[in-house]
């Protein structure tokens, strides 16, 4: 059996691994990706696997929006750190989920699963639950309204509309409000805040950059199929989107 692994925590992906070696003695791992724009060239370009497992937030966005443009007639097993209650309402018979952290009787269990549904179309598996997921994902869903910034020695409250962009520089989260303000966040991370933030108002350009559409001005063709976003205030690095995620953007901004 041959997988693929789409994960960004390196300690979960080598679990998974050991596990599966387990319990699939012959198992061949053909990659591990760690993000959205690399798993989607490897599934363009690479020889197919029998089945992904697949971490649903990954270090620049949301996994499952790989397959809304991408054809993959492949079975998924994600893998999500969601509540056990949450994750119930959206099981399905044709394929499962493993919760973080995964064990070893879990895993047997879907790749049973896996096994037994072998012989079935792929993609309409993978069609069935990624609309069952999203759903989930959008019922009863908030998102901040604003944040607490440090400044000097005490914290303002920022609406989050007001940020233009955000940036991860140097280890630092940064955020640039339309009045060309720069603040440091208490967030550690981009994936931090995207967890917390409107979808249909911020997009995740990159590993570096959150962009608020509003702040978007123009896109321009940048070389090797790339989107360059010239946005005000302009940051000092340009915001740049993949070939892969090129037409996942243009979507979003035509949303």
């Amino acid at each position: 059996m041959k997988v693929l692994i789409i994960e960004d925590e390196e300690h979960a992906a080598s679990h998974l691994i050991n596990l599966l070696r387990v319990i699939e003695p012959d198992v061949e791992v053909t990659g591990v990706i760690d993000n959205t724009e690399e798993a989607a060239e490897f599934l363009e370009t690479q020889p197919p696997a029998d089945l992904i497992f697949l971490d649903i937030h990954l270090s620049d966005g949301l996994s499952f929006t790989i397959f809304d443009h991408i054809r993959v007639d492949i079975p998924v097993i994600f893998t999500t750190a969601y509540d056990e209650y949450a994750i119930r309402a959206f099981e399905l018979n044709s394929v499962d989920y493993l919760l973080k952290p995964v064990n070893k009787e879990r895993l047997q269990t879907a790749v049973g699963k896996y096994r037994r549904l072998e012989q079935r179309n792929g993609r309409e598996i993978n069609k069935q639950l990624l609309g069952r997921l999203t759903e989930l994902m959008k019922e009863g869903r908030s998102y901040r309204q604003s944040f607490l910034v440090p400044f000097r020695d005490r914290l303002l409250p920022v609406p989050t509309v007001d940020f233009a962009w955000f940036e991860l520089s140097n280890g630092v989260v940064r955020g640039m409000k339309f009045d060309s303000k720069m603040l440091t966040m208490e967030e550690r991370s981009l994936d931090e805040l995207s967890e917390v933030l409107d979808p249909k108002l911020f997009y995740r350009a990159n590993r570096q950059f959150l962009v608020n559409r509003e702040a978007i001005r123009e896109i321009a063709y940048f070389f090797n199929g790339r989107l360059y976003l010239k946005v005000v205030p302009s940051p000092e690095e340009k915001i740049l989107i993949s070939r892969a995620k090129a037409a996942i953007f243009r979507e979003w901004m035509s949303g």
